[in-house]
């Protein structure tokens, strides 16, 4: 018995059949095919110049292959080799890359409601995914899709690429659509890796349709403010200016959470401030507000389902800001609105510190999904903003993204400090080797740190597969993210460090409370977000001493001189993102650490935390005397 197997003239797709010949075997049943190791698909085909009397052949891969060389074998009865040979998966030279993709959304022809198209799938390029992912939504400028979204399905369609289960990407598109109209807008995506090539997704086509809103609920939101107007001019409490009211969104650890707490122990033990904090979420910093002798007030969520929910909540809420005795009211993120309204409401003058560099209709598909906000209610959302005595920002891009909404005087850049400015912008050798020995981190690592909780939007796969491909010019290379939890999107990541074998490169640890050891263990602090305001843990490096790679994004570069105190990226593009860290990676040691200083030495103005207790108490103390001057 002998087998031939006929190689085609070039690369083959993901998905390809080969064919030969076999003599001395009298059915295909007695062959056994193998595609890179794997029994493919056997049938019996003519084959036009094999010796006569041999068998013709052929044989589809069952599962799509990934790109690389894949051994082709073919067995006879018993398991006799007849023949054997290797196939290239691949784009020819200087051909398209091979795509595999697919939409999610919007579908073809599909209505979509509201304000914002959300364009949603998966790609891969030449077998990986791609470095950046453009979305093009008719009439609105190109997004930057998030990538490297977990795909639990795409990953069982297609075991064999490592990939896959990161695969997803998306994108939120605003699209002017006034209410009540609507618009028919094409859709199309493109995929692109430097070096590999490009591709396009077909055009589609969906239909942007805005609903007008009922009028009557207009006239239910006069008749309601109405009646929660008339029901609050009976209380006539007594209030203190020097008590302030503080409306958040939750009481867990996070970022704005442990900011907001900072906040308040400044004001309370430096400027003697009395305060109350309502909260629908409860957390573990109600124990420190006890312990500063503030009381929390926990709430339902704020309701923003429909106008009747909302105007009940804001009643409910405006009267208790009209009993709580607190002259002034801070209200925490962009999400508390119904806080915002409800304290103007009770009469009390108003600042409202917004966070978020979001548009208004990005958010609201975030938290209340595609219909987003009734109109009625979006209204109050928009009106709130305006009405607040004061709009208060940690960076002026987030400031310039939000100034169509009030008046410049009404709006104030306060920027973030950190108890971490007590490190000077240096780390002793001792307390680095100490941080380290604890750490379980080797004295001859060059350790890249990368703090926030583990979440699409901080873009720590992006950063993982960059880190990927400069590890092998860097074998002493280690990577730390810290804020590692269970959701899908760490899952992903683990599934992502097993299988490209990481494990000993990359560690996902949990989130911590005080995460300054990792700062201190640091060679280079990383921010691959790719929506910040500004990231309170570029402030925590640098005051650590640690030059930062970030990507440019909103306050980023209101930190960071490019080349001259840390290195900025394009973000979500993971091309530009391995640029930066070859930039600052093979940068040589003292240059880095001159960086580092440079950096410190730009921003010490306002590393301290006092320093914002301080603004914010003049804040709220002059719009207390003020009175409600909406």
């Amino acid at each position: 018995m002998i087998g031939y197997v006929e190689l085609p003239d070039g690369p083959v797709g993901h998905r390809f059949e080969v064919r030969g010949w076999v003599s001395g075997v009298g059915s295909v049943s007695d062959l056994v095919v193998h595609l890179a190791g794997r029994p493919a698909a056997v049938r019996e085909v003519g084959f036009p110049g094999a010796p006569r009397g041999a068998l013709g052949w052929a044989a589809a891969a069952v599962e799509a292959l990934p790109n690389g060389a894949h051994p082709i074998s073919v067995h006879g009865p018993g398991g006799e080799p007849l023949a054997a040979e290797v196939v290239v998966v691949g784009s020819p030279d200087g051909g398209q890359p091979l795509l595999l993709a697919d939409l999610d959304g919007p579908a073809a022809d599909s209505t979509v409601s509201g304000d914002l198209v959300l364009v949603s799938g998966w790609a891969m390029l030449n077998s990986q995914v791609p470095s950046l992912v453009e979305v093009f939504v008719e009439g609105s400028p190109a997004v930057r899709a998030r990538t490297r979204l977990p795909r639990p399905d795409v990953a069982a369609a297609f075991p064999e690429f490592t990939e896959a289960g990161i695969s997803g990407f998306e994108a939120r598109v605003p699209v002017a659509v006034p209410p009540g109209g609507e618009r028919r807008v094409s859709v199309r995506v493109r995929m692109v890796t430097e070096g590999v090539g490009e591709a396009y997704t077909p055009t589609r086509f969906a239909t942007v349709r805005n609903p007008a809103g009922d009028a009557s609920d207009d006239l239910l939101a006069e008749l309601l403010e109405r009646q929660s107007t008339d029901l609050l001019a009976r209380v006539t409490p007594r209030t203190d200016p020097r008590h302030v009211l503080v409306f958040t969104h939750s009481l867990a650890i996070g970022g704005g959470q442990l900011w907001l707490q900072e906040l308040l122990t400044g004001l309370v033990k430096k400027h003697d401030w009395a305060a109350t904090v309502v909260t629908p979420i409860d957390g573990p910093l109600r124990e420190d507000c006890a312990a500063l002798g503030i009381p929390v007030h926990l709430t339902s969520h704020y309701r923003t389902g429909d106008l009747a929910a909302y105007e009940g909540h804001v009643s409910e809420l405006a009267l208790l800001a009209a009993a709580s005795g607190a002259g002034v009211a801070l209200v925490n993120t962009l999400g508390a609105f119904s806080a915002a309204d409800a304290a103007k409401r009770a009469g009390l003058p108003t600042a409202w510190v917004v966070h978020e560099s979001f548009e208004l209709a990005d958010f609201s598909f975030l938290n209340w999904g595609p219909a987003g906000l009734a109109p009625a209610v979006k209204r109050r959302w928009e009106h709130s903003l305006g009405e607040v005595d004061r709009l208060l920002f940690v960076a002026d891009a987030t400031k310039e993204m939000f100034a169509r909404y009030s008046e410049p005087q009404r709006c104030r850049t306060i920027r973030y400090g950190t108890p971490m400015v007590r490190f000077g912008g240096r780390i002793s050798e001792r307390r680095r080797a100490e941080a380290r020995r604890a750490l379980g981190v080797p004295d001859d690592a060059l350790l890249l740190l990368n703090v926030g909780v583990v979440e699409p939007r901080k873009g720590q796969a992006a950063l993982i597969s960059a880190v990927e491909r400069i590890r092998p010019m860097f074998p002493d290379l280690r990577l730390a993210v810290v804020g590692q939890h269970p959701t899908p999107y760490g899952l992903a990541l683990d599934a992502l460090v097993e299988r490209h074998g990481l494990d000993g490169s990359v560690r996902l640890v949990p989130i911590q409370r005080d995460p300054t050891p990792w700062f201190h263990a640091a060679d280079l602090f990383v921010n691959s977000s790719d929506v910040e305001s500004l990231p309170r843990s570029i402030l925590e490096a640098v005051c650590c001493g640690l030059p930062v790679v970030a990507s440019d994004v909103f306050g980023a570069r209101e930190m960071i001189d490019d080349g001259v105190t840390g290195w900025l990226f394009e973000p979500n593009d993971v091309d530009a993102l391995t640029v930066a860290l070859l930039r600052a990676v093979e940068t040589p040691a003292a240059r880095r650490a001159e960086v580092a200083a440079g950096a410190f030495d730009r921003l010490r103005g306002w590393l301290d935390p006092t320093g914002y207790a301080d603004e914010y108490s003049e804040v709220l103390s002059t719009i207390a005397e003020q009175g409600d001057v909406a």
